[in-house]
């Protein structure tokens, strides 16, 4: 089997391309980045799977300019495209809304047309959706019925994205596929993400540099955390179905979890919560956001046989030891 991952080099791409590996695929993956030597690429978490990252071919290319999508496909022939690459952060595309929604739909469109162009029309591609793209308001499990209404700018990015891509599948008689991913956490996750960033301040408070003050925002919300590998493996599962049911699956564990509760696990890990004290930074703080938002991962489970597989607190706990084992190399560089 051959695979394309775009944005290869993300958190999400790097588990993808391990597992790909494990599977035996022959891997082409994308990064914005110049390959100059795919060491450099690759380097940094996850390291225990820096030698199937290295496997991978890779290939510079942007999903905004359509002319360096093409020749990637041509060479890379993939039998299936994990399209990942784009943004993932909330707190980034709130900032930048126009980028984000320029990335994340346009940047789809120039890769279906792409593969289209390149007569791959067989091709199983697999866009990486969001669990944003619902009305959140709704007080119970999302399932893929609910219906979609974004309440910010990455949501309504990520709502546009699928949209275009499974109307684009449609119009072009692609197989196109969208796992809309709720958060997924574990190794090689970085700011601004909220557990990397309660990891951070947590590792440099114990390390004695800086004052014993950890910033947050609203603790109270509760949201459904997946351990990435266990997402991973997901989105391999779903592009390995031979006839799907349905185009969209929600990649979630179906339980919530409260955000101070994933602070109060650092905190343990690095043996600093009884010396810590908590403030909220009102920047922080997302104005309206709903207090739950937990999906439903049925008809993923039924029709893939995807369990959970691995603890959500010990990979926050993993997430906080790499953080602490990389500020603690970096300050003795």
């Amino acid at each position: 089997m051959r695979s394309l991952v775009t944005g290869g080099d993300g958190f999400v791409g790097r588990h993808v391309i391990a597992r790909l590996v494990e599977a035996g695929d022959v891997v082409h993956a994308t990064t914005l980045r110049e390959v100059v030597d795919r060491r450099r690429v690759v380097s940094g978490p996850p390291e225990d799977a820096g030698h199937r990252l290295e496997s991978a071919a890779w290939h510079r290319t942007d999903v905004l300019d359509p002319g360096s999508l093409g020749p990637v496909i041509e060479r890379a022939r993939p039998d299936r495209v994990f399209h990942l690459a784009g943004f993932s952060s909330g707190a980034l595309a709130g900032r930048r809304a126009a980028e984000a929604l320029a990335v994340n739909a346009l940047g789809t469109l120039h890769l279906l047309e792409a593969v289209r162009d390149a007569g791959q029309r067989a091709t199983r591609i697999l866009v990486a959706g969001s669990g944003d793209v619902y009305d959140t308001g709704i007080d119970r499990p999302l399932d893929e019925d609910t219906r979609l209404a974004p309440s910010g700018p990455y949501g309504a990015s990520k709502a546009a994205q699928e949209l275009v891509a499974l109307a684009a599948g449609r119009s072009d008689g692609l197989d196109v596929r969208v796992a809309r991913l709720f958060p997924l956490v574990g190794p090689g996750q970085a700011d601004p993400f909220v557990v990397p960033s309660f990891c951070r301040q947590a590792a440099r408070i114990a390390a004695g540099d800086a004052n014993p003050v950890v910033r947050v925002g609203n603790l109270d919300v509760e949201r459904d955390f997946t351990d990435v590998r266990d997402g991973a493996e997901a989105l391999f599962r779903i592009a390995e179905l031979e006839a799907p049911r349905h185009r969209t699956y929600n990649v979630c564990s179906g339980c919530g979890i409260r955000v101070g509760t994933l602070l109060e696990w650092i905190l343990a890990e690095a043996g600093i919560g009884a010396a810590v004290t908590v403030e909220v930074d009102p920047e922080r703080v997302r104005p309206g956001e709903p207090a739950r938002v937990v999906g439903s991962p049925a008809r993923l489970m039924a029709e893939t046989g995807w369990r959970l597989e691995r603890d959500v607190r010990r990979a926050v706990a993993e997430t906080y030891r790499r953080v602490a084992s990389r500020a603690s190399l970096s300050a003795r560089s």
